[in-house]
């Protein structure tokens, strides 16, 4: 046991140096970058609650509901409100509280991985009801509750909106029925998730790609000398915690999370037509083609063409911008950037590569958004 742990501290040592070394290449990224462990999830958290001190912006029109929590909140605390002012709503209610200095709210929140009771949160606010602006508003103490009907977190404070009101005849513009709370929740509850003692553990990739995936377990065999990791599927890698750290995962994990790998996906063009944006992967290649769009004449082949240039083609009507790329270099950076340079417009662009696709020239993938 101990020439084992010995050996293995050797290793982490030598791992170190391999990280600092290997790190800085332009091909490799840490698995934390690209993947989660198996339970570190947040969780979503939502509330009803009611945001008071507005200056006339509430809720106006249908107040019921308002006036009705205010009510519910008021008997919590010990005030009985006039009997005859429950009977007589829409009239005698607003004698008592003011239902347009007030709105009903959905108070949302997210629970981190690994909260514990009394940590910080940040709270969004969004009115219900008929409201104009919440700002300047204050939200009273709001249960926050989890998908199993349990209170996991308090929220209350004041909220800051984004959005701007309408200032005498001037529209503005924004969204002042939504706003946040910086800090305005408390967590009340902790998940379990008792990590430490695991006997194994799963990483999830955020992208599926088994390449990838068969990189993660190789990185993670190679770091630890034995076969304790390997590619379930795509996305999902199975890792074995080591004996030397039985009891300590999180030590162990964070070990793993700080491997350098190599990492592949298919090659890809993503296009926004509507704001003529183009996003190319890295080597998507293009094969022997030709293409012609408008004044664009575009030829991708092996090697030049050994005809003398006046036997080539005949006189243009009009003057043409010409593109001569050479396979099997041809990528479709390049012909982007040659396009951009004689001029061509996104809209050209996008026609050009989706022109490639149809002909079966560009072997990449083509996402339009």
């Amino acid at each position: 046991m101990f020439n084992r742990k010995s050996e293995l501290v050797v290793r982490i040592s030598l791992f170190l140096i391999f990280l600092f070394l290997s790190y800085s290449s332009a091909f490799s990224a840490r698995i934390k970058d690209i993947a989660s462990v198996e339970g570190a999830r947040s969780n979503f958290l939502v509330g009803f609650g009611i945001v008071v001190g507005l200056r006339g912006t509430g809720d106006i029109i249908s107040p019921n509901l308002t006036v009705q929590t205010m009510i519910n909140l008021l008997q919590k605390m010990g005030i009985r409100p006039d009997p005859t002012a429950l009977r007589s709503f829409g009239i005698m209610a607003p004698r008592t509280v003011r239902p347009r200095d007030s709105a009903i709210c959905m108070v949302t929140a997210e629970l981190p991985p690994y909260a514990k009771p009394g940590m910080k949160l940040d709270v969004q606010v969004s009115a219900m009801g008929d409201a104009r602006s919440l700002r300047g508003g204050q939200l009273i103490l709001t249960p926050l509750f989890g998908p199993d009907g349990q209170i996991w977190a308090l929220a209350q404070g004041q909220v800051i909106t984004g959005g701007k009101q309408v200032s005498g005849s001037t529209i503005e513009g924004g969204f002042p029925t939504a706003g946040r709370i910086p800090g305005g929740g408390v967590v009340e509850r902790e998940l379990q998730h008792n990590l430490n003692d695991k006997k194994f553990v799963r990483i999830f990739l955020n992208n599926a790609d088994f390449s990838t995936a068969k990189s993660v377990a190789d990185a993670i065999n190679g770091f630890t000398g034995v076969e304790i990791s390997y590619a379930q599927d795509a996305r999902t890698i199975f890792v074995v915690i080591p004996e030397e750290f039985t009891g300590r995962v999180a030590e162990f994990i964070s070990l793993v999370e700080s491997l350098p790998v190599s990492t592949d996906s298919p090659a890809k063009v993503v296009i926004n037509e509507r704001t003529g944006t183009v996003v190319v992967g890295k080597n998507v290649g293009i094969s022997e083609v030709a293409v012609a769009h408008g004044d664009i004449i575009i030829k991708v082949r092996k090697e030049p063409s050994p005809l003398p240039p006046e036997f080539a083609t005949a006189a243009p009507k009009f003057e043409e911008r010409k593109i001569n790329m050479l396979a099997p270099a041809a990528t479709v950076d390049e012909l982007v950037r040659e396009l951009n340079r004689i001029g061509a417009s996104p809209q050209d662009i996008i026609s050009i590569l989706q022109a490639l696709k149809e002909a079966g020239a560009l072997q990449a993938h083509i996402t339009t958004e």
